[in-house]
């Protein structure tokens, strides 16, 4: 089946490049792979080269801007179909821009979606446990990734993950340009504050903020202009979003895996500093069950309160991912059903569980969704906004 799909895309991928003529020959696509932080990334790529006058275009999870014209996401999708792509390539060429920033999944580069696709350069941030359901095991999984870095130009690897050390062998390009923060390499994020930026950023977004750079430099622009464009950039929609209404304090993240978990609750700690931390999360049904013990656990050691909800539990029993997660918290001592994590199926009803609780002090915290439009129940797609559920849990919290 997995054969049949592969042949599939690549038929599809095929046809597209020769409909709209190989149009990434004609432009500098730059790719942004990794586990978590693709769409900061790619954001902060297309921030500085929008700032420094450059014309770009670029397409990731969020959002799309190509050739002046905008298109909101917000599906489970992070690449699009072959067409789609070949077809943006084609509008910016046309439009005249000189780069195109793609964020690009495993499942692309493995499933042959992107075939066709000339990268000038590859930047990987990082890679941890995630999509086993498809590439079965870890090892597969890293070598996908590094498909896109390989068989870039240039390469540009973040050494900060621990688990770097676990796939750095599958990197075979010799042009290839380390990252980090704290551990040393090529570019250090040290050199950015050097050059003008203003500090502000937590551990993971440091990290993305440098490979950005990495890239940019790498392309031959100006570091000082480079850090000072960083200044200006704002956080995606959904990464990271403190925000404060009806006297409650919120974090919306995209966070889904374990290494995510652990990041979003060392910097909610830090830079936060909440009395409590209220944590509404699920996980996807029919998608990489690994993860499901190890969520529930760190949710249990780093929050106050959790409430376990659904998150796209398609044709899966939402009772049996329930149960996995609770694995995780079962092997936290303190751990105590209906007294520091709940069930709540309805997502909406999680999230005003979760408002109801909340005290001065607080952060309510929801992960997995943040930009996405839908939830996928069975077989249907139905609306959904994490914004619009934190407005009615706040109104029903006045009403009552």
């Amino acid at each position: 089946m997995i054969h049949l799909k592969k042949i599939y895309w690549f038929l599809k991928a095929l046809i597209a490049n020769i409909l709209y003529g190989f149009p990434s020959r004609e432009i500098t696509l730059i790719g942004v792979t990794g586990t978590d932080g693709k769409t900061s990334t790619t954001s902060m790529i297309y921030h500085i080269l929008a700032s420094l006058n450059e014309k770009a275009s670029y397409i990731t999870t969020v959002h799309a801007h190509v050739a002046g014209t905008s298109y909101p996401l917000g599906f489970h999708v992070t690449t699009p179909s072959p067409f789609f792509i070949q077809k943006m390539i084609r509008q910016a060429v046309k439009k005249g821009d000189r780069f195109f920033v793609l964020e690009t999944t495993s499942h692309a580069l493995d499933q042959l979606r992107v075939w066709g696709c000339r990268y000038k350069i590859a930047a990987l941030t990082n890679i941890t446990n995630e999509h086993l359901d498809w590439h079965k095991n870890y090892t597969n999984y890293a070598r996908a990734k590094m498909k896109l870095v390989n068989q870039a130009e240039i390469g540009v690897v973040n050494v900060e993950p621990s688990t770097y050390y676990k796939y750095k062998d599958y990197i075979h390009n010799k042009n290839m340009w380390s990252t980090g923060v704290e551990k040393t390499a090529d570019i250090m994020y040290q050199e950015l504050v050097d050059n003008g930026l203003k500090d502000r950023f937590v551990v993971f977004e440091q990290e993305n903020a440098t490979v950005a750079y990495g890239v940019c430099k790498l392309l031959g622009f100006d570091s000082k202009k480079i850090a000072h464009a960083l200044n200006s950039f704002e956080r995606v929609k959904g990464r990271f979003d403190l925000f404060e209404k009806g006297g409650v304090r919120f974090m919306v993240d995209f966070a889904h895996t374990p290494a995510a978990f652990k990041q979003l609750f060392s910097a909610i700690k830090k830079s936060v500093k909440p009395l409590r931390i209220i944590h509404v999360f699920g996980c996807a049904g029919l998608r990489d069950k690994s993860k499901r013990l190890p969520m529930g656990q760190l949710s249990a050691q780093n929050a106050d309160l959790s409430i376990v909800t659904e998150e796209d539990y398609r044709t899966e029993k939402i009772e049996t991912i329930f149960s996995q997660i609770e694995k995780g918290f079962r092997k936290v001592k303190d751990s105590v059903k209906d007294k520091t994590y709940y069930f709540v199926e309805d997502r909406q009803e999680a999230v005003n569980k979760a408002v109801g609780f909340a005290r001065n002090g607080d952060v309510v915290v929801l992960t997995g969704k943040a930009h996405e439009q839908s939830l996928a129940r069975g077989k249907k797609e139905f609306p959904w906004d994490e914004y619009k559920a934190v407005d009615i849990a706040l109104s029903l919290k006045l009403k009552a």
